[in-house]
């Protein structure tokens, strides 16, 4: 096999490699990224708070019911216990049972608003608990395929790593220093296939004299445009 053409093989090769490790690049970026689990994460903690002080919430209106029936209990008691004679006490006794009644039931409508609002809370709650755990799922199962595919890149690649370094040994030292000087400035793509009398990269057409030191395939040619190393097929 000529340089040209064994360049060529090299060259091939190293772009399926290039190949490979942009798609390994993509599979640890996806892995790395948890946004999507921390939003739902981060949603189902929200909802878990909301019901958390839903139920605070509910205690304390329940506390203040309980010290509502206490007051009126003791009030009802000394109304009705025929200890108290003065007529402007008594009144004034009666005011506040009937004041602490009307909390009471002010309070009642409260608790069933905190309620409703519990009821609400729980029901978000589920749902974003339900929702994270679907998530996670989806994410385990889909990081499963990720590692699987992960590995079957890095098995080619290393393989085609191999395959690069037997390819490599027929390329004569003068021939590879010109290939590896033109690969960062040609996008990995140093080499050229000569194509209907053009350059298969630039397009540009070439004059008889290189047409010809192609056919011969005695050296390495160059487009006399992109510079690139020009072989035939």
């Amino acid at each position: 096999m000529s340089q040209g053409r064994a360049l060529h093989q090299v060259q091939e090769i190293e772009l399926a490699i290039i190949k490979h490790t942009r798609e390994i690049k993509v599979i640890n970026a996806r892995l790395a990224d948890d946004e999507e689990i921390r939003r739902f994460q981060a949603q189902f903690e929200a909802a878990q708070s909301a019901l958390a002080d839903a139920a605070k919430r509910i205690r304390g209106m329940e506390s203040q019911i309980e010290t509502v029936v206490t007051k009126r209990q003791a009030a009802e008691t000394r109304l009705y216990s025929g200890k108290v004679k003065n007529p402007k006490e008594l009144q004034d006794m009666q005011r506040e049972v009937e004041a602490l009644t009307r909390r009471r039931a002010e309070l009642d409508d409260e608790l069933l608003l905190l309620m409703m609002e519990r009821e609400e809370a729980d029901q978000a709650f589920q749902q974003s608990e339900a929702e994270l755990k679907d998530m996670r799922g989806k994410r385990e199962a889909e990081e499963q395929g990720l590692h699987k595919k992960k590995a079957d890149l890095t098995k080619k690649a290393e393989g085609l790593m191999a395959e690069r370094k037997r390819a490599l040994k027929g390329i004569q030292a003068a021939a590879l220093k010109t290939y590896s000087s033109l690969r960062t400035a040609k996008a990995n793509r140093p080499v050229a296939v000569l194509k209907a009398k053009a350059c298969g990269a630039c397009g540009i057409e070439q004059d008889g004299a290189v047409i010809a030191a192609i056919h011969r395939d005695e050296h390495l040619v160059k487009c006399r445009h992109c510079g690139r190393i020009l072989i035939g097929l």
